[in-house]
């Protein structure tokens, strides 16, 4: 299986709207990620990601975009820090693929931008993110009961960090 983190220029926008319109990959998203969605969001997000230089990719199996990964740079007292976030389509979780997938992007961060900390916010009940950050060195730093309000519910969110000096490349 060939795994690789394409420039969204480089994407089909069809095949991102058809992962991304999963009520099972929405469930943890932000509600700026839209649901159902569309081929005209899949191409203004490619737009408008590729208009403000935002740092998103394709995540990319055999061809086949199946997701995106993205960093979020802060500024201020945080221009160390970056937030990640990924997901991919429902029929390729449980095959190693976002693993693979956030290790990829880690070690592009670490080599090529000068921050020290990568940290990601994940849902409490989505186990399966949980273990693909711990898989790779992240630990939890914090745990924010109902923080979360999506779908008339509330959520915990963990907030997950991984320091550049404690990361293996």
């Amino acid at each position: 299986m060939k795994i690789e983190l394409l420039s969204l220029d480089e994407i089909d926008p069809c095949q991102l709207a058809i992962h991304a319109n999963d009520p099972l990959v929405n469930r943890y998203l932000k509600n700026s990620f839209p649901f159902p969605y569309t081929l005209d969001h899949a191409m203004r997000f490619i737009t408008h990601s590729l208009e403000h230089n935002a740092l998103d990719f394709g995540i990319v199996v055999d061809g086949i975009c199946i997701g995106c990964v993205g960093a979020t740079f802060h500024k201020d007292v945080f221009i160390k820090n970056c937030e990640i976030g990924y997901w991919i389509g429902s029929q390729y979780w449980g095959l190693g693929i976002t693993k693979r997938v956030v290790k990829m992007f880690c070690d592009y961060l670490f080599s090529h931008f000068t921050i020290t900390k990568i940290y990601a916010e994940i849902y409490s009940e989505n186990i399966a993110s949980c273990h693909v950050l711990e898989a790779n060195g992240f630990q939890k730093e914090g745990y924010l009961k109902k923080h979360v309000y999506k779908n008339n519910n509330y959520h915990d969110l963990i907030i997950y960090g991984l320091r550049e000096e404690e990361y293996e490349y």
